[in-house]
């Protein structure tokens, strides 16, 4: 692209950036969030990025951390992920999981869900019956 010509939309140069915006928001040293649209909502300070030491091509994490979602799904590598929060009986529990395999992360997905809902059952078992009454053929 030559200087002359416009910019895409989209697309900042770097000297465009304004860290004091208010569409940017700083989630930790040397790392910001650039909102396009000044409408949307204010992601949370506390943002983390949540990575595993081992590397492993499927992350898995459930904790009660308070963390922006889409944040975190966003500076995920994987490209499939899900990040849920669960309350059940007035107990919460949160859940992350991302893979390069969508089928990995829906089948943890489900799994995890399953296994909140019942001590006393199986992730499978559960399921079995949440389908069973269900309107959904399978």
């Amino acid at each position: 692209m030559s200087p002359d010509s416009p910019q895409e939309d989209g697309v900042l140069a770097p000297d465009e950036l304004q860290l004091e915006d208010d569409n940017v928001a700083k989630l930790s040293e040397n790392r910001y969030l650039v909102r396009a649209d000044a409408a949307d909502k204010e992601p949370s300070t506390d943002a983390t990025t949540i990575t595993d030491p081992d590397s492993s091509p499927t992350h898995l994490e459930s904790e009660h951390a308070h963390t922006a979602p889409e944040t975190a799904l966003a500076d995920a590598a994987e490209p499939h992920g899900v990040d849920i929060t669960l309350k059940t009986d007035g107990a919460v529990a949160h859940h992350r999981a991302t893979s390069h395999d969508v089928r990995e992360v829906f089948v943890d997905l489900l799994t995890w869900y399953a296994g909140q809902l019942d001590d006393d059952m199986s992730p499978s078992e559960a399921l079995q019956v949440m389908l069973a009454a269900s309107d959904l053929e399978v």
